[in-house]
């Protein structure tokens, strides 16, 4: 029953978000905003009903991989940890896309700055979120940080990632931080946003990458000099 757990959750939202839809007097609502926030792009109402249609796709290609997984060990002994991952990106899609969905058929011609501080503040929780789990997923070929050093070394594998997963919810929460910050002294989303993704892609990801490097590299010259 787990393995349905995420397509039914994406059938219910999609069935409210229709509902809410449905309940709005508005035909045409704003679709597209650029880049200061003002509405560009109108369309019927029913468009944003493409946002539920993501998640229940999601929740198709979950359902697909937990038949696959059941039928591969590799996958199977990580499976409990990417149904953490997925639930996580669950939850931060749902408040990304309902509060789309209601700027939108509100009929808003300014999506308004919270917008940016919200999504930066969603996406640092999310990496924090992700980043906690990173340390206990067991060395494979699908999932996690995959580099020829990693896969050649177990210890090298749990290492790598312990340091990732430290390093990632470093980063997730202080892009949290960032977007607090930046809603209360009124700074630059998108620099808040994008700033925020490149202190993650340097510290959780490039980091541990080079660390593992260093470490494989270290292991072989001791198993050389032990030879």
């Amino acid at each position: 029953m787990k393995k349905f757990a995420f397509l039914i959750l994406s059938l219910i939202n999609a069935a409210l978000t229709a509902v809410y839809v449905a309940l709005s007097p508005l035909e045409i609502v704003p679709m597209h905003y650029n880049i200061n926030g003002v509405a560009d792009s109108y369309s019927t109402k029913w468009f944003v009903m493409f946002m539920p249609c993501i998640l229940i796709v999601l929740g198709i290609i979950y359902l697909i991989y937990s038949f696959v997984a059941e039928r591969h060990e590799n996958l199977l002994k990580n499976q409990k940890y990417v149904g953490r991952i997925v639930l996580g990106l669950f939850l931060f899609f749902i408040i990304l896309f309902w509060y789309l969905t209601v700027i939108c058929i509100s009929g808003a011609t300014e999506m308004g700055n919270a917008f940016e501080y919200i999504l930066a503040a969603a996406v640092g929780a999310l990496m924090l979120f992700i980043s906690n789990i990173l340390p206990k997923i067991k060395q494979n070929s699908s999932l996690g940080i995959k580099t020829p050093a990693t896969l050649s070394s177990e210890t090298v594998w749990k290492k790598t990632h312990k340091l990732g997963g430290y390093l990632g919810v470093i980063s997730g929460a202080v892009m949290v931080i960032l977007a607090i910050v930046g809603m209360i002294f009124k700074l630059n989303g998108m620099a808040v946003l994008f700033g925020g993704l490149g202190l993650f892609l340097v510290v959780a990801c490039i980091i541990p990458c080079i660390y593992a490097s260093v470490l494989y590299s270290k292991e072989k010259k001791t198993n050389l000099n032990c030879e």
